[in-house]
């Protein structure tokens, strides 16, 4: 069994992406993760959905523990599709 954590917000928001979900995946212990790792927990709970990872400018970083903050797209981010 995965040690890996997917927490949700309740609700959704929207934003310039459309209606999003933010996510929070991190493992017991907070030990830093792969991007396989957070994809793969994503897309078990998530499968065919769409998400986005931000990285805020230093000045807005909280870099305490390694929890990654994903937020699911109801539908494909307009001009985010690299195969379009």
């Amino acid at each position: 069994m995965s040690d890996l954590i997917l927490q949700a917000r309740d609700e959704c928001r929207e934003t310039a992406l459309g209606r999003v979900r933010q996510i929070k995946i991190f493992a017991d212990g907070f030990r830093p993760l792969s991007w396989r790792e957070v994809w793969g927990r994503f897309t078990e709970e998530y499968p065919g959905q769409w998400a986005v990872q931000m990285f805020p400018p230093a000045d807005a970083l909280v870099d305490g523990k390694a929890v990654y903050h994903l937020f699911v797209c109801d539908e494909v981010p307009r001009g985010f599709d690299i195969r379009s």
